[in-house]
């Protein structure tokens, strides 16, 4: 698989969607994210994938934000995720995106997320929990600490 540049050049060459065709059928994005105090990332991103035309849409954020960002982006669905006591995702939170992330066509993780323990968790336990053909993007914070699970990570490995 070789990466490509996306220009708006690119964008404008996309075909439309058929007519009456369904959302599924323009992808289904997860983007996981968004801790108590930093939920903007997430939401930031993830209407950005809306821009580039996916389908159906899911945030994973923490559960004391959940309502809130569903509130600020009605076009998606949302996944609360665990918290610890300070509002950051907490070590087990993967647990409560298994299922969509096992259908989505592209995952996000890291967007507002700021603590190493919890995140290290999500990034150890994605390759258990996302569908053979998905696309796995880990934004800065989460390739920070993908190093420490690396061997975890080895069945997402594609033109490393």
């Amino acid at each position: 698989m070789s990466a490509e540049t996306v220009t708006p050049n690119f964008l404008r060459d996309w075909p439309l969607p058929e007519p009456g065709a369904g959302k599924y059928g323009r992808g289904q994005v997860l983007v996981v994210g968004g801790a108590a105090r930093t939920p903007g990332a997430a939401m930031l991103s993830a209407l950005a994938a809306l821009r580039v035309g996916a389908g159906r849409l899911t945030l994973a954020v923490g559960r004391s934000i959940a309502n809130e960002v569903a509130v600020a982006v009605p076009e998606s669905g949302v996944e609360p995720l665990d918290e610890d006591a300070d509002g950051h995702v907490a070590v087990g939170a993967i647990e409560g995106i298994a299922t969509s992330a096992a259908s989505a066509d592209a995952l996000l993780v890291g967007p507002g997320l700021d603590e190493p323990n919890g995140t290290r968790d999500l990034v150890a336990g994605l390759a258990d929990v996302v569908g053979p053909q998905t696309t796995v993007v880990l934004d800065a914070f989460a390739l920070g600490v993908a190093a420490d699970v690396r061997d975890r990570l080895e069945p997402l490995r594609v033109g490393w």
